[in-house]
């Protein structure tokens, strides 16, 4: 047996490799502290819990779902969605369930685009993107190279030089913690536009922002709706990624083909997990967070803050980001060596060449560890003399 060529043009998923790093180590009795994959240790609230239990109980919950979801689920994503964004949906048409948003992201170009055409990859940028979203589906990646300059946002020239018929965009971004304005998604949208290109919106870190910065969505541009299709995870505010549910919004026509997709491959989140992601949506009031998640912000925002500081003083060029769990640190020496030597330490980050050639030099720490296991983990770092 040999694997297909277009298997064979993925390389490794680079949190898989990690996660034998890590298994190798424990198994040498090294005590290890894990700032690596972003997989949040806060619980959900009691309140999602509850409503799962219940939800199991309830006559019917155990039969197929439907493939865009179920509609009670749909219908409190575009009051959500309303409130949250000012945004209105019509959740029979243009929204879509998922189960969790990396499967949308993967397949929602194949509905739309074929073998050898052309998809804008943001580096650095989540892995599937260029891996799972575009070699798998015999797409040809084209790779926007980001810095730091210019807050890893695409420039208008750079787009308007490139030639794509799709693109992915992620903000606030895995693995930089950057964030977008509104202006500058205007600006991006209209190049877009102008291309005929399809904008595929990954905005799961929407809810898990810092300062007072509020992320947007795409969607409150009238012309996005266009030509974009924008993605939403419940992993990540409602620590749900076991659950595996999530959504997208956006122009009915790219809605209509995911779903036409997922008819062909798969029977929907199951019913229950859907209702438990109804209630876990039903209690944002007015656009406005339960305390559950707002007390889980805190915490992840008082752990950025001791992080960043922490660094800082051990020489390292860091600051704290506007969003996101992760912290993007820019270093003196190639990623891999740099995590190898950390990792001898005891301490596990993630190699910034994972999310592409523009992270060589750069480490991504994850917050989701007890504020005890962060200053452990702090302590177990060396300080920064090159």
């Amino acid at each position: 047996m040999k694997f297909s060529n277009r298997l064979n043009s993925v390389p490794p998923y680079p949190f898989a490799k990690l996660e034998n790093l890590i298994s190798t180590k424990r198994q040498q009795g090294i005590d290890l502290v894990s700032f690596g994959i972003g997989d949040p240790d806060l619980k959900p609230p009691e309140f999602i819990n509850n409503a799962l239990i219940d939800a199991f109980s309830i006559p019917g919950n155990h039969n197929y779902s439907s493939s865009s979801g179920e509609k009670t689920f749909r219908d409190s994503i575009a009051v959500w969605f309303e409130k949250r964004f000012n945004v209105v949906l019509n959740p029979d048409e243009e929204i879509c369930a998922l189960i969790g948003s990396k499967e949308g992201l993967a397949h929602i170009f194949r509905a739309f685009l074929n073998s050898g055409d052309r998809i804008a990859i943001p580096n650095p940028g989540y892995p599937l993107y260029e891996n799972g979203g575009t070699l798998l589906n015999e797409f040809h990646p084209v790779i926007l190279d980001l810095d730091n300059d210019s807050n890893f946002i695409p420039q208008i020239n750079q787009l308007q030089d490139a030639d794509f018929s799709g693109i992915y965009l992620n903000y606030p971004n895995n693995p930089t913690g950057a964030v977008i304005e509104f202006s500058d998604i205007k600006k991006i949208v209209d190049v877009c536009n102008d291309k005929g290109s399809i904008i595929v919106y990954d905005n799961a870190y929407s809810e898990i922002t810092y300062n007072d910065y509020k992320a947007p969505s795409i969607l409150q541009y009238e012309k996005a709706r266009q030509t974009s299709i924008e993605f939403h995870s419940l992993s990540k505010t409602f620590n749900m990624t076991g659950y595996r549910i999530g959504f997208a919004v956006g122009n009915k026509t790219l809605i209509d083909g995911l779903k036409k997709i997922k008819n062909q491959i798969d029977s929907g989140s199951p019913k229950f997990i859907q209702h438990a992601a109804k209630v876990a949506l039903d209690s944002y009031v007015n656009g406005i967070p339960p305390k559950e998640i707002s007390n889980n912000l805190k915490i992840y925002e008082n752990r950025m803050n001791i992080l960043t500081d922490g660094l800082i003083k051990l020489g390292y060029d860091v600051k704290m980001p506007f969003g996101t769990f992760y912290l993007w640190m820019k270093i003196d020496d190639d990623c891999e060596n740099f995590a190898m030597r950390l990792l001898n330490n005891g301490v596990v980050v993630t190699p910034g060449s994972g999310f592409g050639t523009s992270g060589n030099n750069y480490v991504r720490f994850s917050i989701t560890l007890s504020e005890a296991d962060l200053l452990k983990g702090l302590n177990k770092i060396p300080e920064n003399n090159l």
